[in-house]
């Protein structure tokens, strides 16, 4: 007699909940968007640095020009925000690379698939208010050293309630926690800020960083939820192809 081989069959289950934490965690789509914004950003925050050296030096004519910048430069992040063309451009890169893996999207649930309004309001007061806070450090009514927990006031629950609305995963957490534990130590006076006349950085590295660690932690798990989800896939194959003959061995 020959024994029967000791495994399980695989569980619809654990299939389905690999499926959803591999569609949770492809970030790509949300890589090309903070490229994006992360460049709009940046060319506020340069403007706004010039704004302000134009204002302390007295240069009223680069002050001025400086300040049509800073206007002409909210409304291109506005164009970006609902331009078609770039939605089809982060759609289109999003497709090229995961290519090969095919469709997939999380599982509806009671979340509407579109933002409710008073979200989008809130994302266009978050824009005004940033447009604000470069304004007052041109005045010099708000310290340079102090923008990222200027910005992260607005900037933290908008994320956290955008990840809520979008369904992702555990990875997209991590960017509003990280910006939001910046800023509490920054104010506690820590010193993980930069310089003099570096303080510029003090948001772009958090934005651009605490972004990117986010996205890259939800790629590298969508690599292993997508390793997962085959090899339980594989072994439900197997275990299937093989199930005739293991019965067969058994009656001999």
């Amino acid at each position: 007699m020959i024994n029967k081989r000791n495994s399980h069959p695989s569980d619809p289950r654990e299939i389905t909940q690999w499926t959803r934490r591999y569609a949770q965690s492809r970030t790509i789509y949300f890589l090309v968007q903070w490229c994006l914004i992360v460049f709009i950003i940046c060319i506020i925050g340069l403007v706004a640095s010039l704004t302000q050296q134009a204002y302390t030096s007295g240069n009223k004519s680069l002050f001025y020009i400086s300040v049509v910048f800073l206007a002409i430069t909210f409304f291109f992040f506005i164009w970006i925000s609902i331009s078609r063309w770039t939605a089809e451009f982060v759609w289109q890169v999003t497709l090229w690379f995961y290519g090969r893996e095919g469709f997939v999207a999380p599982e509806e649930n009671a979340r509407s698939k579109q933002l409710p309004r008073w979200v989008i309001i809130l994302i266009g007061m978050m824009l005004v208010y940033h447009i604000l806070g470069a304004l007052l450090i041109s005045f010099r009514s708000l310290p340079l050293q102090y923008l990222q927990p200027f910005s992260a006031i607005i900037l933290v629950p908008v994320l956290c309630i955008l990840i809520y609305y979008q369904g992702l995963g555990f990875w997209a957490w991590l960017w509003p926690l990280l910006y939001g534990l910046h800023a509490f130590l920054l104010l506690a006076r820590v010193p993980i800020g930069f310089p003099s006349p570096w303080y510029l950085l003090n948001i772009i590295v958090p934005i651009f960083g605490y972004g990117l660690i986010a996205i890259l932690v939800g790629h590298i798990y969508s690599r292993y939820a997508l390793w997962k989800l085959k090899a339980i896939t594989r072994q439900g194959l197997d275990m299937y192809g093989n199930g005739e003959s293991i019965e067969e061995k058994e009656d001999i």
